[in-house]
């Protein structure tokens, strides 16, 4: 990181590992801080003590930008430039424009994008930082979800229940009605003919209920079905219960799935790409006239994981896909073979087996709250971990800034 505009007599200040930190640099950190200090009307720091500040903070970002490289989280030069027009607009001028300007007031134009650049590492180093190093406890998320109220917009459940009792002896009838019911039977009929609850006779509904109005073991369950879905069989003190989902109302965010199975063949070059069309368009032929989708997945998609699936990828959310997969696979009906689809990964043929809504509020909300509390984490310990950084590098400091 050799200044932008050094010359031979630029004097080296600090020596950061490979890297140093020169006067001239020095003196550009120092002039845009009391420029600004001056804009704002804030009072000026005795001199040396705002020299140690700057030197000690150039020193860490060095750090910083050095260990982003090691860990290959570079900027590239477009996202530089993005970054200063975006930065230029903000001063009601293109980048052209403000480059101009840094000239005539004879300014470096290099050393500023340096330090976009060096900013943008940083920033990225922080986002690293936050996803690789700091977990945060599932009970801490949970916690602070109910110590803040956050319920989704106060989102109901209307819910029916079977009750059996006596758990420990009606294991083996709760897996029976549930296969039952999974097999056809009508949730009503089967409460009416095996609940012992007290409401069977009205079909076991609950009524509309909130989570904090319901057992953990109902909520957690309740949560992971969609409207019209069954859960597993569920064990509590009181017996086995088996829930069906039957509306909800309230705030809630909902995705549109797709359970897709798929055929990859890879190709990289133009040649290669009309081949794999080709043969596609033969796989697609034997699939119409009969053959198994599953079969020739296994035997020809280059897609190892899915193929050994019979192709299927499982239910596939927006934004999992690349974005001429996922626009092919929304478009397509129901069950029927696609034409073949070019990606970045090769040629595809797909399918879409079924679609349905999924209520991702509770999703979100732990997301959020993780984000939170992962942000409060970062802002307590990775000034830690750039100290460690200290610890651990060279730094020499040769000379005080003139």
């Amino acid at each position: 990181m050799l200044p932008a505009q050094a010359d031979f007599t630029d004097r080296v200040l600090v020596v950061v590992n490979e890297d140093v930190i020169t006067q001239s640099q020095f003196e550009y950190r120092v002039s845009g801080i009391l420029a600004d200090m001056q804009a704002q009307n804030i009072e000026l720091p005795p001199r040396e003590e705002l020299n140690k500040q700057v030197l000690d903070t150039m020193v860490s970002e060095m750090l910083q930008v050095q260990e982003a490289g090691r860990r290959g989280i570079l900027v590239s030069d477009a996202e530089t430039e993005a970054a200063i027009e975006r930065y230029a607009s903000q001063q009601n001028m293109n980048a052209v424009q403000f480059k101009a300007l840094l000239t005539q007031r004879g300014e470096s134009v290099s050393r500023f994008t340096q330090s976009v650049s060096d900013s943008l590492n940083i920033s990225r180093l922080t986002e690293y930082y936050a996803r690789a190093r700091v977990v945060v406890p599932d009970y801490e998320i949970e916690g602070f979800i109910a110590q803040n109220q956050i319920d989704g917009g106060g989102t109901e459940y209307q819910i029916a229940t079977i009750l059996i009792m006596e758990p420990d002896s009606n294991e083996e009838l709760a897996q029976r009605v549930r296969a039952e019911i999974a097999a056809g039977m009508s949730f009503q009929e089967a409460v009416l003919t095996y609940s012992e609850s007290t409401n069977a006779q009205e079909g076991g509904i609950l009524g509309w209920r909130t989570t904090a109005e319901l057992p953990d073991i109902f909520v957690n369950a309740i949560k992971s079905v969609n409207v019209g879905e069954v859960t597993e069989v569920l064990r509590s003190e009181n017996g086995l219960h088996i829930l069906k989902l039957l509306d909800l109302k309230g705030e809630r965010e909902e995705i549109l799935q797709n359970n897709v199975r798929h055929i990859l063949i890879s190709a990289n070059s133009d040649i290669a790409r009309a081949h794999a069309n080709g043969r596609l368009l033969e796989l697609r032929e034997k699939i119409l006239e009969g053959e198994s989708f599953e079969d020739l997945a296994r035997i020809y998609s280059d897609d190892s994981v899915s193929a050994a699936n019979g192709g299927g990828l499982g239910w596939v959310s927006p934004g999992d896909m690349v974005p001429p997969f996922e626009a092919a696979f929304n478009q397509l009906p129901l069950n029927q073979i696609s034409d073949p689809i070019n990606t970045n990964f090769g040629v595809h043929i797909l399918q879409v087996l079924d679609r349905r809504t999924k209520n991702i509020t509770d999703e979100l909300i732990r997301a959020q709250a993780d984000n939170i509390l992962r942000r409060r984490r970062v802002e307590r310990e990775f000034d830690q971990w750039v100290r460690e950084l200290r610890e651990e590098s060279y730094i020499h400091y040769l000379s005080e800034p003139a």
